[in-house]
């Protein structure tokens, strides 16, 4: 079945996959900066390049499949706009060496761009540098890039910062490709999840997870209490057992995700505030188990602080929920390079309005709740020890408080001898 999913997931991603190819001039534009490439009759490869994405740190090309072992052209600006450039060289996932004496050098030329099809207002300037082709290989082929927002020192051997995104470029001359969205760097077509399916699943799980299985049990808790002492057993089940299998996988592939593009981790808002809200549901999972350890202590006020405690959190995760998912269809917008369909954004704001009616509507139910609390001790129940909904011993049986008790009766199917012929 997972492998159906993955399939039609792949189909969906490649029908949804767009590229720019540029008719003349062989440019186009991603996300974060804009490319064109030119090839002479003397075997020179003209790049010129223009960041659109803000801040603006430093880009860089590479001529290579992965970083390690990838020869690389850096490039950021001095503060009075002109342009540097530094050879790099990469031996891993860490910060590419200095290449003082590279196989083929860069030499910066001026631009020939003017107008570039991107609509970004940034107004950086275009950095533009000549390279002999590799005459072992006549197509450049695949090439990968990297983007940051902190601009080093104003010098070529400066420390590099860490990249915020990067991916790879599959160019065929004569005309060269930019995808619309990142492309999959080659190690993780093998992997068992791909990038695009991880920040897929990431996004449906965590959805699943916080917007429907955790409010699902939320309404449990605030609708059933006062009908049966089962409530419980739904409530746990949705919030523990089957809530948190389901979060802690969608969660895990957000970080799978970030490592895929070798981009910082917890470097943006929706990433730091993706921790905070998994840290916040996982504490109201440790005082709800806490107040189930604790339901059979002797003279237990009927609403201490822990109870108080475990419904601001739950009500306090949902709600910051709806908050982090709206954060991520920006997310996605940035890192894919193609909106979030419109119903969405259309069925998340609709059910932002329903489910506090609902939740905030059970408390109707509170004056009975209140009254049941109040009037009695709690079922015992065998397998449960004691109930999470308080009955008097005697009902009450008045318009206000209807409260419907099983009392046991007597039928002649309980004994063969007849009533009056019992003994004393």
């Amino acid at each position: 079945m997972m492998r159906v999913l993955a399939g039609l997931l792949v189909l969906l991603w490649f029908q949804a996959f767009s590229v720019v190819r540029a008719s003349a001039g062989d440019l186009g534009c991603n996300l974060f900066f804009c490319l064109k490439l030119t090839v002479g009759d003397d075997d020179i490869m003209t790049f010129e390049v223009k960041p659109i994405f803000e801040p603006f740190g430093w880009v860089g090309l590479g001529w290579g499949r992965k970083m390690e072992g990838t020869h690389m052209v850096v490039m950021w600006h001095s503060e009075d706009g002109s342009p540097i450039l530094s050879h790099r060289y990469g031996i891993g996932h860490v910060e590419p060496v200095l290449e003082p004496k590279p196989l083929r050098a860069a030499t910066l030329v001026p631009p020939t761009v003017t107008i570039w099809p991107d609509k970004s207002r940034a107004n950086y300037s275009t950095t533009a540098f000549r390279i002999p082709l590799n005459k072992t290989d006549p197509t450049p082929g695949t090439m990968i890039w990297a983007y940051a927002t902190r601009q080093p020192d104003p010098v070529h051997t400066a420390d590099l910062t860490g990249h915020y995104v990067a991916g790879t470029i599959n160019m065929r001359l004569p005309h060269v490709y930019i995808p619309s969205l990142p492309e999959l760097p080659v190690d993780d077509a093998h992997s068992i999840l791909p990038h695009y399916q991880k920040v897929i699943w990431h996004g449906t799980l965590l959805s699943a997870g916080f917007l429907v299985l955790l409010p699902a049990g939320s309404l449990i808790a605030r609708w059933g209490r006062t009908f049966t002492p089962r409530w419980v057993n739904a409530h746990r089940t949705l919030n523990f057992y089957v809530a948190l299998p389901v979060i802690a996988c969608g969660w895990v592939l957000g970080p799978l995700a970030v490592t895929d593009q070798q981009a910082s981790h917890f470097s943006d808002l929706h990433q730091i505030c993706g921790l905070l809200l998994f840290a916040l549901y996982i504490a109201q999972l440790f005082v709800g188990r806490y107040i189930h350890s604790r339901r059979a202590v002797a003279e237990r006020p009927a609403h201490p602080p822990p109870n108080i405690l475990h419904v601001a959190l739950g009500i306090s995760s949902i709600g910051f929920a709806f908050f982090q998912i709206h954060s991520g269809f920006g997310e996605w917008s940035m890192h894919m390079h193609q909106d979030v369909s419109q119903w969405c954004r259309d069925a998340l704001t609709i059910w932002a309005v329903i489910l506090p009616i609902l939740y905030f509507g059970g408390l109707v139910l509170l004056k009975r709740q209140l009254a049941q609390e109040k009037q009695g001790e709690a079922y015992e129940i065998s397998s449960m020890g004691k109930s999470y909904m308080s009955l008097s011993n005697t009902p009450i049986f008045d318009s206000e408080h209807d409260i419907d008790v099983d009392i046991p009766t007597y039928s002649e199917i309980e004994s063969n001898v007849p009533l009056l012929s019992r003994a004393p």
